[in-house]
C-alpha cells in the first residue's frame, strides 16, 4: 500500500509540474515575449498599432488586404505595394516610416 501511495504522489507531482510548465510556456509565448519585444522596439523609436492578445494585427491586415484586392485594378502598374500590402502604406502614414524596415535601411538598395 505504501508503494502504491508513493507511485501516485510521484505521478501527481509530475502532472502538476507539467501543467505549470505548459502554463508558463503559454503565458510567455502569448504575453511576456510580445510585450518585451514591443518595449525594446519602442525604446528604438519604432511605433506601430497596438496588437490584440493571441491574434496580434492579423485581423487588421486581412481586412486591409481583402478591401484592396476586392476590386480590379484600373491599369497595370508595377507599384503593387498599395494593393498587396495596404497595411504597410496605411500604418506608415499613421506611425511614420520608422514603423517598418525599408529597403534603404537594410542596405539592399541597388547601386546605380
Amino acid at each position: 500500500m505504501a508503494v502504491m501511495m508513493l507511485v501516485l504522489t510521484s505521478l501527481l507531482v509530475i502532472f502538476i509540474f507539467s501543467l505549470l510548465k505548459v502554463a508558463y510556456d503559454t503565458i510567455s509565448c502569448y504575453f511576456l515575449t510580445p510585450r518585451r519585444i514591443k518595449k525594446i522596439m519602442e525604446k528604438q523609436g519604432v511605433r506601430g498599432p497596438k496588437p490584440r492578445p493571441l491574434t496580434g494585427n492579423i485581423l487588421d491586415v486581412a481586412a486591409y488586404v481583402s478591401k484592396s484586392t476586392s476590386k480590379d485594378m484600373d491599369h497595370i502598374t508595377h507599384d503593387t505595394v498599395n494593393r498587396l500590402l495596404p497595411h504597410y502604406v496605411a500604418w506608415s502614414k499613421q506611425y511614420g516610416m520608422q514603423a517598418y524596415l525599408t529597403v534603404e535601411t537594410t542596405g539592399l538598395e541597388p547601386e546605380t
